[in-house]
């Protein structure tokens, strides 16, 4: 309800110039329907179905990513939406969800006391998630970020060995203190004629550098005159929050949104702060605070572990990434490409947000149930045959 409201105001740039000022919003509702549709089915199901969801998610999604990789090539700019006609399909959506139900699979068969199976599980976690990530980086580095980011931390809830993360993690903030360096030190032509260097790490550079320059702040003449054209995302999001006293202007009447050119995807939090007041951005803020709530008690009520992980999984991915989103908002993190879960604009995200709600709700659904003495859907002789034919969807 709240992406209702605040998508149909923060559209005028959508629709200025165009036949119908409408069209943007009957999308975005047509997509909250089928997403809604969808985590209804998804949640009817018993949480062994899931299991099967990765063997069509993770070849699609890096077939996908593959191919937006080689036809990006030859362009300047970073391309992460295959348009289908009918539909914008972003495929990272796709590779971030698949990875995170796959490595919830694998950490539910470790056993933490057998050398060969934490050495075996460690590999192929860090060879699927780095394939994913190095797919996906290209055209948006939060994303691989944020994947990299939550398969850490579900590793180590696994029960992945302290060594070994220890040393992944030597080794990661090696390599992130070396891209830094880079980024801010390295002039931006010598990036452009690197080889080896994604074309985008000249907007990563422009972003670092703008949020980390914290010397000889400009007067506000000075922004308003130099600053402030290079910057137009920043600087409109932080008109719109600093005249949103507490109760905001009221649902449709914000300024920024002719001028914000990500107003109903990725700075929709500033809209939200601009028309619904700081106690309307608290308020949307406390939302996802309950969510990530709601889902550690799923977690803890789960006797099996791979419906542990995938919930707790679930959670971080839909957590952090509001987090992000509402961080770049008020200006706490450099500018990224992530959007507000379930409330910004956007298909892809709708739907696969969707789906992880409806995976989540379809694993309390079975706690209860089972709880209760009743049959789930999906259970016993509707168990399907796991996927290498080895293993019984009845195991942890």
């Amino acid at each position: 309800l709240i992406s209702l409201i605040v998508v149909f105001s923060a559209s005028s740039r959508l629709t200025f110039g165009k036949s119908s000022f409408l069209a943007p919003i009957i999308s975005h509702t047509m997509h909250l329907c089928i997403g809604l549709g969808g985590m209804w089915l998804v949640h009817l199901l018993h949480y062994k179905w899931y299991k099967l969801f990765p063997v069509l998610l993770v070849p699609l999604s890096i077939l996908l990513l593959g191919y937006l990789s080689m036809r990006g090539m030859g362009s300047s700019g970073a391309e992460r939406w295959i348009n289908l006609g009918f539909f914008q399909l972003q495929p990272s959506e796709l590779g971030k969800i698949g990875v995170i139900m796959t490595v919830a699979y694998w950490l539910s068969k470790l056993k933490p006391e057998d050398e060969l199976s934490q050495a075996n599980t460690f590999w192929k976690i860090l060879a699927l998630t780095g394939l994913v990530d190095l797919l996906i980086v290209g055209e948006n580095l939060s994303t691989a970020v944020l994947l990299a980011g939550v398969i850490f931390v579900m590793m180590i809830l696994g029960g992945i060995a302290w060594r070994r993360m220890l040393a992944l993690t030597g080794v990661v903030v090696g390599a992130g203190i070396v891209a830094v360096v880079i980024l801010l030190f390295v002039p931006a032509q010598t990036i452009r004629d690197s080889k080896i260097i994604p074309s985008r790490a000249t907007t990563w550079q422009a972003r670092l550098q703008d949020f980390s320059q914290t010397k000889n702040k400009p007067s506000a003449y000075e922004y308003a005159k130099l600053v402030a054209p290079e910057k137009p995302q920043e600087t409109h999001a932080n008109i719109a929050i600093a005249t949103s006293n507490i109760l905001g202007k009221g649902p449709g009447n914000s300024d920024e949104r002719d001028y914000l050119q990500e107003a109903s995807c990725d700075f929709i939090y500033a809209i939200i702060i601009e028309e619904l007041g700081v106690l309307g951005g608290v308020a949307v803020m406390l939302v996802y605070i309950v969510l990530l709530f709601r889902v550690g008690r799923i977690a803890t009520r789960c006797k099996e572990k791979y419906p542990a992980y995938l919930a707790m999984g679930l959670g971080m991915l839909l957590g952090l990434q509001a987090f992000i989103n509402m961080s770049v908002a008020v200006g706490l993190f450099p500018v990224t490409g992530q959007p507000l879960p379930l409330i910004s604009k956007g298909g892809t995200s709708v739907l696969m947000t969707s789906g992880c709600i409806g995976m989540l709700l379809g694993i309390s659904n079975a706690l209860d149930k089972e709880a209760r003495g009743e049959q789930v859907l999906g259970t016993e002789a509707d168990i399907p045959t796991p996927v290498d034919g080895n293993e019984s969807f009845d195991e942890n």
